[in-house]
């Protein structure tokens, strides 16, 4: 009887832990914008939500997208385009540094032959803000401006 009973104490503490590990992730709501350059689709560009009040956020790595071949972008948090938590936000952008020589022997300055101009590259500086609501948020475009592309 005793062996019974440490059993199901046993199975009872495993229940409350399993129980008690719920996901804690903030809810997300679908975040899908666009970004232009100078009046154009921007394709390739990666983008990076920063929460103004992190710590509320609940999020440990920004919400982040790559624009498609027409500048547009879907917000991930957790899983593959499923959105942002709500909250304001600072918004980031820049194209990925390649490692240098990669396997096609090309060497990073030819992979990076355009670059959006640095001010974009972080949230504090970049002037691109976005308040997400509950909800499903389509957001206006955010509009870089800097030298012609080359």
């Amino acid at each position: 009887m005793m062996v019974r009973s440490v059993a199901l104490a046993f199975v009872a503490g495993l229940l409350m832990l399993v129980v008690g590990c719920g996901d804690d992730r903030l809810k997300t709501y679908p975040v899908s914008g666009t970004v232009l350059y100078n009046g154009q689709p921007l394709a390739g560009v990666e983008i990076a939500f920063h929460a103004l009040d992190p710590v509320k956020s609940g999020v440990s790595y920004p919400p982040h997208s790559k624009t498609d071949s027409q500048g547009k972008f879907k917000l991930t948090s957790y899983v593959a385009d499923d959105g942002c938590p709500a909250g304001e936000f600072k918004v980031a952008l820049a194209f990925a540094v390649e490692v240098a020589g990669g396997d096609d022997g090309g060497d990073q300055s030819k992979r990076l032959a355009f670059q959006v101009p640095v001010k974009y590259h972080k949230g504090e500086t970049s002037g691109l803000t976005a308040t997400i609501k509950a909800g499903t948020n389509e957001l206006e475009p955010f509009k870089l401006e800097g030298p012609p592309k080359k």
